[in-house]
């Protein structure tokens, strides 16, 4: 069966048993992974997955599931088991009747026939491998990631909707010494967007400059992030800007609407399709069209993420955002500053460089506490000029103290997308003042 055909099966087969409402989202996705290590391509494989995602709702109670076996046997079991357990739960103070359509979607999503060709695919890795060790690494590692993506909804609203996308990852780990490495990554909806030579050639620079690093003294540093370390951060914001995070209690931007919650020359948008971005969806899994939301505007918070569900409790409107059960971001736009970072480095008289970052842990979501371990290169600043490298440092902070100390943001932005950063973010530098930083555990 095709995905048209699968999701009519659902919505008659959830019909039959006389729910109130029904959805369904037949999501197939081909993806070609290559992966690379000791400078050479040691994995090529195809994978092609189709899941299912079933949405019922009957006398006031809900139930959502998924499964991967789409033949009309599977997906008949699948929806009267779901019917079933439905029925079994309590009613639902927060049911709210899916939205009516049908919608125009004016929204067109990113999508580059050519990745359906992964021939090239080998050809990308090995650019970016080459380009790496011409840059200064010795030995080379990552993944290249290419996907074409379709997904087809029908709901008993009157939606019907379809759309296809495409996308393509990289990520380059360079060594230039067992204790000296670099990280570059390029994520891009088509094969023009995206560039594998330059992913290779900042992670061999970066590794190449990381050669013998020091240690840091514990304390507080001004510190700029690269935008892939900032777009680590922007992301928990669009999280936390989502009314279920909000009503569950794990959002350090509750009770904060109309208030000033950053610095005022921050802005970030979530969109459903930016043009030349990486993702994204014209509509959302209430079938509603997806736009533009400002969350924070010249600092002050505008709105959440919202579906149907969560706006009827406050008497606002969906924003596109849903998720069925809990609104969530798609892309996310952080405005552009007036610094670049070599200006950043020069206000700088006692800091910190970070290009990488992993492990990112909230201690406490509500507020915002969290801490992360800066991978890869990261160098030490003296009175506006990059000293030394450093290494086994560890930041520990708030995002809301950090999103009000942000001294400086870059002019140029970059994508980024990886397995630190899931919701695509179009992200610059940032400079921020006193962040605490210890010395990491190994």
């Amino acid at each position: 069966m095709n995905a048209k055909e699968i999701v009519d099966l659902v919505l008659r087969e959830a019909k039959r048993f006389n729910v109130d409402d029904a959805a369904s989202l037949a999501s197939t996705s081909d993806e070609d992974m290559i992966r690379f290590s000791n400078n050479s391509v040691t994995i090529v494989k195809s994978l092609s997955n189709t899941v299912v995602y079933v949405y019922v709702a009957t006398e006031k109670r809900r139930m959502l599931g998924e499964t991967s076996n789409p033949t009309p046997e599977g997906i008949a079991k699948f929806v009267e088991s779901l019917v079933k357990s439905c029925r079994a739960n309590p009613p639902s103070e927060d049911y709210t009747p899916l939205p009516k359509g049908p919608f125009k979607y004016s929204a067109v999503p990113n999508y580059d026939k050519k990745m359906e060709n992964p021939e090239i695919l080998v050809e990308l890795a090995g650019e970016a491998i080459d380009n790496a060790l011409s840059a200064g690494a010795k030995r080379v590692a990552g993944s290249l990631t290419a996907y074409v993506d379709e997904l087809t909804m029908a709901s008993t609203g009157g939606v019907e909707a379809s759309e296809r996308g495409t996308s393509i990852l990289i990520n380059v780990r360079a060594f230039a010494d067992s204790n000296a490495s670099g990280h570059g990554l390029s994520c891009a909806s088509s094969l023009a967007d995206f560039d594998a030579r330059a992913a290779g050639i900042i992670a061999g620079e970066y590794a190449k400059k990381a050669l013998n690093p020091s240690t840091l003294p514990e304390g507080k540093y001004d510190v700029i992030m690269s935008p892939s370390v900032a777009a680590d951060i922007f992301q928990h914001v669009g999280w936390a800007a989502s009314a279920f995070s909000v009503e569950s209690g794990y959002s350090f931007l509750a009770d904060l609407l109309g208030k000033k919650v950053s610095v005022e020359n921050l802005s970030i948008d979530d969109v459903g399709v930016v043009q030349r971005g990486i993702g994204g969806r014209s509509f959302d899994d209430e079938g509603v069209p997806t736009g533009r939301t400002s969350i924070i505007n010249r600092g002050d918070l505008k709105n959440y993420l919202h579906n149907s569900t969560t706006a009827r409790k406050v008497f606002a409107k969906t924003t596109g955002n849903a998720g069925l059960i809990d609104p969530h971001p798609w892309n996310l736009e952080v405005a552009a500053g007036d610094s670049s970072v070599e200006e950043m480095i020069k206000a700088v008289k006692h800091g910190v460089f970070v290009t990488n970052n992993w492990y990112t842990r909230f201690q406490d979501p509500r507020s915002g506490a969290y801490s992360t371990v800066p991978r890869d290169a990261a160098f030490s600043i003296e009175n506006g000029a990059i000293k030394n490298p450093i290494s086994s440092i560890r930041i520990s902070d708030s995002i809301p103290r950090q999103l009000n100390n942000i001294a400086a943001i870059g002019k140029e932005r970059k994508w980024i997308k990886w397995w630190e950063v899931n919701v695509p973010t179009l992200s610059p530098a940032v400079l921020v003042k006193d962040i605490p930083i210890t010395k990491a555990v190994s």
